[in-house]
């Protein structure tokens, strides 16, 4: 009798183990799927490789997932609209993996026509489409932007790419099957408007686009520790320390001059007039449009115009101007000859460029520049967040222009703009630009291209979206403004130097 209770003791041991194992096992499946859930698929390795690709040290939330969130649009809208740059990852029924990036914000556009409110098709330089896996083996592969638009944006349908759309309904019957939802196929790794590299639908996802999820991540950068420049204090006593630097500045003494001059030269539509309207803005206490701004294939700046800026509180002339040039692209440029009299300053105010180059046969050609006319310093302007794709032909013609900056020992910088689209800061945080690493990867690259000191490559944010003044928006723009000054007599310096060596000959 003791050996049958024995050995059903046993048996009950042995099924009681086997339940809690059966039970961890279970626990630990549930576990996993709620963490796929919550943290979605991407593995380390593809957050790597996608970091690679956007050049980015990044962080990746999940923000929407089909198979979690469901199929209407407007939930993909309500999580995933204004958050910033984004990575969309399909899973597709034959262990192909696949997506793209997007370095603006998903939102809802409307334009109005004779259908109604429609959609609008966007254009995004830095946008890419891309592939993980291929029959689930390891196979990345990025296709870059050629030309053209990238994605839609519309409250109607999900995250659309030109050649990788995915929902438009909603109801979920339309693209649901029983385990895996059938997507668009229009214009599928068609080629159009990103190099697929000699990839096809076929080769990237076995011609069809049913998946078994999607996925978007919202890509946020790395803040570092300790900032890559020392800073000032982001508040309102900098702010007014710096205002009145500025409005109390005076030219070097000795050269006699009412006014420096600091000239503006850049690409088009890195922010060259928006800079001069942020500088305006801040000393009348409102957002100002002096100089004329837009978006234009070419330079809305036709004029060689020299802005003076009135400090409000006082209803006086601030003692620098600011000159505005028209902007460099593939097709149009400012020639040696014309860049040499406006540095020398032999160009009149309101010079306008024309296809004929100036002459000493223009109208107010001045013969014999004193110091007053002349440029004491030099900025240059680029888009922070377009470096990567500017052009040989754009490149070699500021290169062209430093070098005839430099014959005549002008000191210049670089002002670097649009650092809340490099790193997608709120609007009032340009502080955080100096502990982001992308930020000082763009500084360190454009001081390696341009050639200078990596000090002498000043970030900024111009006024472009904002409807009110921000404290940390102005000292960043009046911080760079000190330095120009500075530099103004640094060359004023040099001049009085020469005059002075030349008086004792």
């Amino acid at each position: 009798m003791f050996k049958i209770e024995k050995a059903y003791a046993t048996k009950c041991n042995v099924t009681r183990n086997c339940c809690s194992e059966l039970w961890l096992q279970l626990l630990k499946k549930f576990r996993n799927r709620s963490l796929r859930i919550m943290s979605g698929f991407l593995t380390h390795k593809d957050k790597t490789q996608l970091s690679k690709w956007m050049s980015r040290d990044s962080q990746f939330c999940l923000l929407y997932k089909l198979s979690r969130d469901g199929v209407p649009p407007q939930r993909f809208h309500e999580l995933c609209d204004n958050k910033g740059p984004t990575v969309t990852i399909l899973y597709n029924t034959d262990n192909n993996v696949y997506g793209g990036y997007l370095s603006d914000s998903w939102g809802n556009t409307y334009v109005a026509d004779n259908w109604g409110s429609t959609g609008s098709w966007c254009t995004d330089q830095r946008a890419f489409l891309f592939k993980l896996y291929s029959a689930g083996n390891w196979k990345p592969k990025k296709f870059p932007y050629i030309c053209g638009e990238t994605h839609y944006q519309a409250s109607i349908c999900g995250p659309c790419f030109f050649s990788l759309r995915t929902f438009y309904s909603n109801k979920e019957d339309k693209i649901s099957r029983k385990n895996y939802y059938q997507l668009s196929t229009n214009s599928f790794f068609d080629g159009k408007r990103f190099d697929m590299k000699g990839e096809t639908a076929q080769s990237v996802a076995n011609g069809h686009n049913n998946v078994t999820d999607l996925e978007v991540y919202l890509v946020k950068d790395k803040e570092l520790i300790v900032p890559w420049r020392e800073t000032p204090e982001w508040n309102s006593q900098t702010l007014q320390e710096l205002k009145d630097f500025v409005a109390k500045y005076e030219p070097l003494e000795e050269i006699n001059i009412q006014e420096v001059n600091i000239l503006l030269l850049g690409q088009v539509g890195a922010g060259k007039s928006s800079f001069i309207n942020t500088i305006n803005s801040i000393f009348k206490d409102e957002l100002s449009c002096r100089a004329c701004i837009g978006s234009e294939k070419h330079s809305i700046t036709k004029k060689f115009e020299k802005f003076r800026i009135r400090d409000h509180s006082t209803k006086k002339y601030l003692r620098f101007r600011i000159c505005d040039t028209r902007g460099v692209d593939e097709r149009m440029s400012i020639d040696s000859e014309e860049l040499s009299f406006i540095l020398d300053g032999n160009l009149p105010n309101h010079y306008k460029f024309e296809v004929r180059s100036a002459s000493t046969h223009t109208k107010g050609f001045v013969w014999k520049p004193t110091v007053m006319e002349k440029i004491h310093v030099v900025a240059f302007v680029l888009d922070g967040s377009t470096l990567n794709l500017l052009s040989k032909k754009v490149l070699t013609n500021l290169l062209e222009m430093k070098s005839l900056v430099v014959d005549r020992e002008i000191p210049h910088v670089v002002i670097l703009t649009n650092i809340d689209k490099i790193c997608c800061l709120e609007d009032d945080n340009v502080q955080k630009a100096f502990t982001n690493g992308l930020v000082e990867t763009a500084v360190n690259n454009t001081a390696r291209v341009i050639g200078l000191p990596r000090s002498h490559i000043l970030p900024v944010k111009n006024y472009e979206k904002e409807i009110r003044l921000k404290t940390n928006i102005n000292i960043l723009a009046l911080t760079t403004l000190r330095r120009l000054l500075m530099f103004a007599d640094d060359f004023l310096e040099n001049q009085y130097d020469q005059e002075q060596e030349n008086a004792q000959i």
